[in-house]
């Protein structure tokens, strides 16, 4: 009698068990169903993001390469009708070189890779995924907070509206849209790279 109740006790004992176990299996797989799904949502985003960003910068490169090689054409002394009306003018006017147009019309984002840092799925991107974006959005952040602004701050000095200055100053504008379009470049380069290797 004892054993026939022993074995019941044990029987619904390991029932019980496989029961908990079971649930928390279906749980856990679950779980990383979940987690599954917001990777995939999250690295999709991040590819529309890098593919919409791939399109700005390859407009920004555009129109920087005409900038450049036109302070490229002044400074070897092959242009100077813009020279004479850049003279014209009590300041320096950028208008002349750019048509009149903003150096930057579109702006680059960083908005999924930042939601997915924030959320943490980034602990589920592979290594090499982690790796390559951080390299993106690292020499996007250079362009933007760095080159950019130090080619913008460089136009707000007093000194550059000094038209007796007008020689270096063609010059130092010359160098930092160089540096500005070869990071382009870089960058154009990295979009490609990073859309076709991320898990």
């Amino acid at each position: 009698m004892k054993n026939k109740t022993f074995k019941k006790y044990l029987a619904e004992g390991f029932l019980i068990v496989f029961s908990v176990l079971f649930a928390l299996l279906i749980n856990k797989l679950f779980d990383d169903y979940k987690t599954l799904q917001k990777k995939e949502v999250a690295i999709e985003s991040i590819k529309k993001e890098l593919n919409r960003n791939a399109l700005i910068i390859q407009d920004w490169k555009t129109k920087h390469v005409i900038i450049r090689d036109k302070l490229v054409s002044i400074n070897n002394g092959d242009n100077d009708s813009i020279k004479s009306e850049l003279l014209k003018n009590k300041i320096f006017d950028l208008g002349i070189l750019t048509n009149q147009e903003g150096l930057i019309d579109n702006t680059l984002t960083k908005t999924a890779w930042e939601s997915a840092k924030s959320t943490g799925i980034v602990a589920e991107f592979d290594f090499e995924t982690t790796e390559i974006l951080t390299q993106v959005y690292s020499l996007q952040d250079l362009i933007i907070d760095k080159t950019i602004s130090e080619l913008l701050n460089f136009y707000f000095e007093t000194e550059t509206h000094n038209l007796n200055n007008l020689e270096q100053t063609l010059i130092q504008f010359q160098l930092r849209f160089w540096e500005l379009t070869g990071q382009e470049e870089l960058m154009i380069y990295l979009y490609a790279d990073s859309i076709k290797k991320i898990k």
